[in-house]
């Protein structure tokens, strides 16, 4: 069986390219036969990601962090095998939703049993289709990313986040936007649209967010609360967050979003543009591999 991996030998310090190329000079597994594709540049896993489709393999695994796999999901909306992850990022975030070991080579070894589940995905629709796997932000949580520079992440590792949260809490203007789905029209300073429970650092925003329930849950943010915001997040971060008369939970298929064009929009921990934009959920679902017993694509 064929096994395509694509790798990104910068993601976490490229101590988990290490080890997969490790792992890769001493095989242990007869009847798989790898192959390691490297990127090289931003965007380089999508390209290699569509390349894949005019000779399909058995398994795609993605080796890097949630920005790798986000770029590959978004190249692959309906892919002809199954994505495996395995875990070379800062955050990490997809990994520890499914389960995942955070060792590569340990999540490989998962990986190849080829249990598969189907899950919802996310979509941005606005000219280029963007998707993503467990959530995308608007306002405050994406000004945050990107605060979270590169050279940030590598110094501190998740701690990159909690520095720029703190920036900008002391200097994002939370400008007023308005976000529509059937069950009405409420206005926001920030929102999170999560198709997953997990969100990153060990935040949990939306902790009924499943996967396979066809639903996305939305967090909208109500006006300017710097102080009550910092808050909540130290409350979520130690699982004692709870409710606040401006903060909003919406379920929804889809919603439209509208306001400033300088309100910033990240899907998976990547920067993915501005306001406006309709999010839905992508028309199939996606074939994850996730640990448990061994099953059929």
């Amino acid at each position: 069986m064929r096994l395509a991996i694509i790798a990104n030998p910068v993601a976490g310090g490229g101590r988990a390219y290490a080890k997969i190329r490790g792992s890769l000079e001493r095989w242990e597994y007869p009847g798989w036969e790898p192959t390691l594709l490297p990127t090289r540049d931003r965007l380089d896993a999508g390209r290699l990601a569509r390349q894949l489709l005019h000779g399909p393999p058995d398994l795609l695994a993605v080796c890097g962090g949630d920005g790798t796999i986000n770029e590959v999901v978004s190249c692959l909306p309906d892919p002809p095998f199954p994505l495996a992850i395995l875990p070379g990022g800062t955050a990490n975030v997809m990994a520890r939703e499914l389960g995942l070991p955070l060792d590569p080579v340990r999540a490989l070894r998962v990986a190849l049993g080829l249990n598969v589940r189907r899950v919802d995905l996310g979509e941005l629709r606005r000219g280029a289709d963007r998707r993503f796997l467990f959530v995308a932000g608007i306002g405050f949580d994406a000004s945050a990313v990107a605060r979270a520079r590169p050279r940030l992440k590598s110094a501190l590792g998740m701690g990159a986040y909690v520095v720029a949260a703190a920036e900008c809490l002391l200097r994002y203007p939370f400008p007023e936007f308005d976000v529509r789905t059937d069950g009405g029209t409420w206005p926001a300073t920030s929102c999170l649209v999560c198709n997953a429970r997990s969100y990153g650092g060990g935040l949990c925003f939306c902790p009924e967010a499943d996967m396979g329930d066809g639903l996305l849950d939305l967090l909208l943010i109500q006006g300017v609360h710097r102080a009550g915001l910092a808050l909540f997040l130290l409350q979520a971060w130690l699982g004692t967050a709870g409710g606040r008369d401006w903060i909003l939970r919406v379920r929804t298929r889809s919603a439209r979003i509208e306001g400033p064009s300088a309100v910033p929009v990240e899907t998976d921990g990547e920067l993915a543009g501005h306001l406006p934009l309709e999010i839905a959920l992508a028309p199939s679902r996606f074939p994850l591999v996730v640990p448990g017993r061994p099953g059929g694509f």
